[in-house]
């Protein structure tokens, strides 16, 4: 009994030690409960993360309107209308003869002017002119026929030693010509009433060709007939 009050003593002494002090539990008490560790911000999450992998690319769908119009089956082309193929070879072939026509009158025509009057070569008068020529004339009568013909082709060449005719200018429309023409000629016989004088003369004229049967059918010619009488009377 004598030994237990210093036992004791020393326990409680020991304790005292190994007792935190009153300040140390006074700062824990004012400090609190240590911080939590506090996560990283979120752009540093979003780069600690692994990025997903790329999503495989996708062909959007087509619009309804455009989907239908790719399914809809392609027409067959519409059979060929014999109508439409025999109107178009018709219009060429009548092209064709048109430029036939033209070129056949044409060259008619040339022979005519060239041929006929200019050299005089009357054996053409019937590769040339129809036998039922008629020709309407300001110098001299209307001849009708190759004969009737011929027979003028002499008396203005007569008169007009190196009687010429050129063409200005043709138009040719199918069986038809228009030409504008200009007649020379050195006054050597009687013409229009008037002897001879030797002297050369010159005036304008038109003409209309009608060609029937590949042959010159009707001639019409306007000269101007004042200009040359002046001319005539003068000299």
């Amino acid at each position: 009994g004598g030994n237990a009050a210093p036992y004791q003593q020393q326990q409680q002494q020991q304790q005292q030690r190994q007792a935190p002090s009153r300040d140390y539990q006074r700062y824990q008490a004012n400090a609190g409960p240590p911080p939590a560790q506090s996560a990283p911000p979120p752009q540093q999450q979003h780069m600690m993360k692994k990025p997903p992998p790329p999503a495989a690319p996708t062909t959007p769908a087509p619009p309804p309107q455009m989907k239908m119009e790719m399914e809809a089956p392609v027409p067959a082309p519409a059979p060929a209308d014999p109508n439409n193929i025999s109107n178009a070879l018709n219009a060429s072939l009548n092209l064709e003869d048109e430029a036939a026509r033209n070129a056949i009158t044409r060259e008619l025509v040339k022979k005519f002017v060239s041929d006929i009057w200019n050299r005089g070569d009357l054996e053409l008068i019937p590769e040339v002119c129809s036998p039922s020529l008629r020709f309407n004339g300001s110098v001299g009568m209307d001849r009708v026929g190759h004969d009737g013909f011929s027979r003028m082709v002499t008396t203005i060449r007569d008169a007009l030693n190196d009687y010429h005719c050129e063409i200005h200018s043709m138009v040719v429309e199918g069986n038809k010509a228009f030409c504008r023409m200009r007649f020379t000629g050195r006054h050597t016989g009687p013409l229009l009433g008037y002897e001879p004088t030797g002297r050369q003369v010159a005036w304008m004229g038109a003409a209309e060709f009608t060609v029937k049967k590949d042959r010159i059918l009707k001639v019409w010619e306007l000269g101007d007939v004042k200009s040359l009488e002046e001319q005539l009377s003068g000299n």
